[in-house]
């Protein structure tokens, strides 16, 4: 008769008589030891050990770091074309913008760095193109629309220019966990100045417009303390600030 560990000639492996069914002999674990849905939750659990988990993560991470990265080179892209359009709106209005804006921007954004290949220099040169692509507007040196259309079309880019700002900043800080409250008050203080600019714009083509007087009440509720009293002492201080202000360029005649 042979030994009972080696189950005699190819048979099944029987257990000795004193082992319990169930035991490591018993038939219910040959059974599960040879069952097609055990053996693969068997392996579901060995994949999903230690080292598996660090290669799910080890994914994730890269996803993540992939993520950041497109997202902060299209913030980069919107915020500095803003920013760009911003300058030339200021400068628009204070009549210096030379007619010939488009191609300077470009010509600096080329400048900045000399790394061709920094992906920020990248979003820059992509800004400044895109910007000096825009139709001609109204606001625009040598457009020979009239002051009132020049300027109302003059207020409302701007207008845009600083919601798409506050938007875009607001969506990074977001994606960061960070607060966007100083967005907020920064950008209220630039509407503030360019609400300002535009009734002092009206004022100088003669309509009954106050704007000192409302920029003052405005600027007084302005949270940076030093923005603030910067501002309130320009305004305040400066003899030649009203007539600087009150003025509209002349290429919008």
């Amino acid at each position: 008769m042979a030994p009972w560990w080696t189950g005699g000639l190819g048979g099944a492996h029987s257990a000795p008589a004193d082992y319990p069914r169930g035991s490591h002999y018993g038939d219910d674990n040959d059974r599960a030891m040879t069952d097609p849905n055990t053996m693969k939750d068997t392996e579901d659990d060995l994949a999903s050990g230690p080292a598996h988990d660090e290669f799910e993560w080890n994914i994730d991470a890269a996803a993540k770091l992939s993520h950041a990265q497109t997202a902060i080179a299209e913030f980069t892209y919107q915020i500095t074309k803003l920013n760009y359009l911003h300058a030339q709106l200021l400068a628009a209005r204070d009549g210096t913008l030379e007619p010939d804006w488009r191609a300077t921007i470009t010509t600096i954004a080329a400048e900045t760095t000399t790394e061709p290949a920094d992906t920020q220099q990248s979003a820059r040169s992509r800004a400044a193109a895109d910007l000096a692509a825009i139709p001609p507007a109204d606001w625009e040196p040598g457009r020979k629309v009239g002051w009132r259309t020049a300027l109302d079309a003059w207020f409302d880019v701007i207008k845009a220019c600083l919601a798409d700002t506050e938007r875009a900043e607001r969506h990074l800080r977001a994606e960061t966990w960070m607060s966007a409250d100083s967005v907020t008050a920064r950008i209220t203080m630039d509407r503030d100045l360019a609400t300002a600019s535009y009734r002092a714009g009206l004022a100088a083509g003669g309509l009954d417009v106050d704007w000192y007087d409302w920029l003052i009440e405005r600027v007084r509720l302005w949270p940076d303390v030093k923005r603030r009293n910067d501002q309130l002492d320009l305004m305040t201080l400066e003899p030649d600030y009203r007539q600087s202000i009150e003025q509209l360029p002349p290429y919008w005649a």
